[in-house]
């Protein structure tokens, strides 16, 4: 029998704007051996967002400038930080990820599903902690609950990768969270069959007690490049080699972006709004030539996914000028080259 997820999709899709949407796959699409990859983010407007014919054009001029992978993001929401219970997407949200999902998919592409944890008082989820056993008990089966609608859309769509976690930084280097690790994977294994990783911030990688437990050591790699640049991409990339050693698993960055404006190599963790609106192309363009020559064929490095693409790259409303978004910016002539794809279609 088809699982109640599947339809309560199907009566969503029935009076959704979203059309010609692409069918359930056979198989997912494996991992390549090489991942040359994207993140892409909805715009806020749902008649550009996943699942939508803008999107569906965005993946293609992302498959031609070389991206071989696309991730997806899934949220999940807490009111403040020591909310003990994480609210799932609304449906049309899942509809709208199971689209996106799927129309990557259709083109050939590989898909990461990375389900994320926002928290509404503007707190990082990498302070979600919990002392008390009550709360902290309460809280592990919301995250259940929530990661389980994850990988039952994952297994429905045919995704390729599917990340446990994103930046629980104050949790996982708990010896306490290991047990709940472990039978948080054994439930999502029992539901998903692809592949399975965490993405953990840049400076937490190297304490997680749950490694072991995953496919691949997914980072969200938002490293200092210090002194400069080329240098400071060097040393990040042996530091990524020395922790898929330790790890016996490859590394793939999940996550890794500089922004439009002068010294992001230096604070690349930086929100556009947190930055004086000043445009530098160069500089985001010097960094990401550092960071594909010396990531991409570091030993143990499985690959990296650009951060971020929006659904609608050439709505100026979609990020800031001088935000991460790299197409229609010198930096696409920079991925496209590393990546062996053309960038004319991604800087109109």
């Amino acid at each position: 029998m088809p699982s109640l997820l599947i339809i309560a999709l199907a009566s969503v899709a029935a009076c959704s704007p979203r059309s010609n949407r692409s069918e359930a796959p056979k198989a997912a699409r494996p991992l390549p051996v090489r991942v040359h990859g994207a993140t892409v983010r909805p715009v806020g407007d749902d008649r550009r967002g996943y699942g939508t014919r803008t999107a569906r054009q965005t993946f293609e001029r992302l498959k031609q400038l070389g991206v071989n992978t696309v991730s997806i993001l899934m949220e999940g929401r807490m009111r403040r930080v020591d909310d003990p219970d994480v609210m799932p997407p609304s449906l049309d949200d899942l509809e709208a990820v199971r689209s996106a999902l799927l129309d990557a998919h259709a083109l050939g592409l590989a898909t990461i599903l990375v389900p994320h944890v926002y928290i509404e008082d503007g707190t990082w989820r990498g302070q979600i902690a919990f002392s008390d056993p009550h709360p902290a008990d309460r809280w592990w089966r919301s995250y259940r609950s929530f990661m389980h609608q994850a990988a039952t859309l994952a297994a429905e769509s045919g995704t390729t990768l599917l990340s446990i976690g994103v930046e629980l930084k104050a949790m996982s280097k708990e010896p306490a969270t290991r047990p709940r690790i472990v039978k948080l994977v054994e439930d999502l294994r029992s539901t998903y069959s692809g592949l399975l990783t965490y993405s953990a911030n840049w400076d937490e990688a190297e304490d997680v007690v749950f490694w072991d437990q995953v496919d691949l050591v997914g980072v969200n790699g938002y490293y200092p490049l210090r002194p400069d640049p080329f240098r400071g991409a060097g040393a990040v990339a042996r530091r990524l080699s020395a922790l898929a050693q330790r790890a016996q698993r490859p590394v793939l960055v999940v996550e890794v972006g500089y922004r439009s404006s002068p010294l992001s190599h230096e604070r690349p963790w930086e929100w556009p709004v947190d930055v004086e609106p000043v445009v530098d192309d160069d500089a985001q363009a010097k960094a990401w030539a550092a960071v594909l020559t010396h990531w991409l064929d570091a030993e143990g490095v499985k690959g990296l996914c650009v951060w971020v693409v929006p659904t609608d790259p050439d709505d100026p409303a979609s990020e800031p000028r001088h935000g991460f978004n790299p197409l229609n910016k010198p930096a696409a002539h920079v991925i496209a080259r590393a990546f062996g794809g053309v960038a004319a279609s991604a800087a109109r």
